[in-house]
């Protein structure tokens, strides 16, 4: 057993590594937190006839115990196994090529709408849509009102719209 001068000072060197260690593997900093103190709980709880010869590797030892049993415990993973060769069947987040070409092929099909739009409107829409520009500075930049540019926009709108629903 630890004698209290031993034990403030096991304490007081590794509370902070062994709360990093601790919150690494919980990704929870109160967690790791509530668990570093009850590892120093338990290693204080050993009986008084116990010696330990390592009081830091005894401490590791605990902490990673208690993080094994949150882990299982946590509600977030109980009741959820999933079998190694399962894993193989599970379908991938990533987009398949079909997607990945359909994608490419909409983009391309945009791209030439915008280019077929009139030379005003489409510089009006992309200054709007693409460069984030508000209507009253576009208004001022072109010399034109706020209203003729909110004409301009939703003809633009109604032209892709026009255009990419005759594509698909």
């Amino acid at each position: 057993m630890l004698s209290k001068d031993a034990f403030s000072e096991l304490y007081l060197r590794h509370i902070g590594e062994l709360c990093s260690f601790l919150a690494l593997r919980l990704n929870c900093r109160e967690t790791a937190r509530e668990l570093a103190h009850e590892s120093f709980i338990r290693v204080m709880g050993q009986g008084s006839d116990a010696v330990i010869a390592n009081p830091r590797a005894l401490l590791y030892r605990i902490a990673g115990n208690l993080a094994i049993d949150h882990y299982r415990a946590s509600k977030a993973h109980a009741g959820f196994h999933v079998e190694l060769d399962d894993c193989a069947e599970l379908p991938c987040g990533k987009p398949g090529p079909e997607q990945i070409i359909a994608a490419r092929q909409m983009m391309e099909r945009l791209r030439r709408a915008i280019e077929a739009l009139p030379p005003q409107c489409r510089r009006i829409f992309m200054r709007h849509k693409f460069d984030g520009i508000p209507h009253a500075e576009i208004a001022l930049e072109y010399g034109i009102t706020k209203n003729a540019v909110e004409k301009h926009l939703i003809r633009a709108l109604v032209n892709l719209r026009g255009a990419m629903g005759e594509l698909s």
